[in-house]
């Protein structure tokens, strides 16, 4: 063998700008068997043709394409990449990362209206007059209290459930009471997305359309409270929806929460 016509270790590393210590782990999984081994050195050197072999793996690295999977992209005698396969799986990842970042970016974009919106309060407790659009609700029977073991674990039950159903989520979640005549039902409550949900809907989600609520800061996590915050409406004889939800502004004091109780108005067209 004559290695003046091979490139050493350091020499492909330097030609394709992938690093020693991963040329060497390409290797040992045995995606880049070196062209020649010295027996009485022990180093490897590397074809020229072998070039596009690392830039074809370090494509895959950068498009997060797990290197096991490598050997899908090569023909049986590992002497053609299939680079039409590799690209057009490359580029489903790729479509998958942008809809994941939409979908982060739609997340900090609501959070950030929602801390607006948690801002207004500095300026007074309420209660103030809020007109919410319509929204879709996923629904868990629920008799306990927000910011509780046993409120977290049912919300990431319900966050689990929305995955798997593949329904966008929003980011407010709480307890709901609707009130309808004598009956009352308490729910926890996640706001998923209405775009692109399916028809039907599935029988945990519950269809608010859009209503007026009078809206209260408070530092008590109780639904129940609503009674004493909304007194006048609460005389009154009309289907109800109260909602509770957690308040966060840019400064979050995750010690001493605070919370924001609604309760829709009369004639507010919540129509349950």
């Amino acid at each position: 063998m004559d290695k003046r016509q091979l490139l050493t270790i350091g020499n492909i590393s330097q030609q394709t700008g992938v690093h020693v210590k991963s040329l060497r782990y390409y290797d040992r999984i045995g995606i880049l068997t070196p062209a020649y081994i010295d027996s009485e050195t022990g180093y490897r050197y590397y074809d020229y043709s072998q070039i596009p072999l690392v830039q074809a793996i370090q494509l895959c690295v950068e498009l997060d394409i797990p290197l096991n999977r490598f050997p899908e992209f090569m023909t049986e005698d590992r002497k053609n990449i299939r680079i039409g396969k590799l690209i057009t799986y490359g580029t489903m990842l790729a479509d998958e990362k942008i809809k994941a970042i939409n979908a982060r970016l739609r997340m900090l974009d609501e959070i950030r209206e929602h801390i607006q919106y948690a801002e207004n309060y500095r300026f007074h407790n309420g209660p103030i007059k809020v007109d919410f659009p319509d929204m879709l609700l996923w629904t868990i029977p629920y008799k306990g209290a927000l910011r509780s073991s046993e409120y977290h674990l049912k919300f990431t039950k319900g966050i689990d459930e929305i995955i798997r159903q593949e329904l966008g989520m929003c980011i407010e979640g709480g307890i709901m009471m609707l009130y309808r005549g004598d009956a009352e039902e308490r729910f926890l409550y996640i706001a998923i997305e209405g775009d692109g949900a399916p028809v039907p809907l599935p029988r945990d989600v519950l269809r608010l359309p859009a209503s007026s609520f009078a809206c209260m800061k408070t530092d008590v996590n109780d639904i129940e409270h609503a009674r004493g915050l909304f007194p006048d409406l609460f005389s009154q004889d009309y289907d109800k929806v109260v909602m509770e939800t957690e308040l966060f502004t840019d400064h979050y004091d995750f010690s001493h929460p605070q919370y924001e109780i609604r309760c829709s108005l009369p004639g507010g067209g919540n129509g349950l």
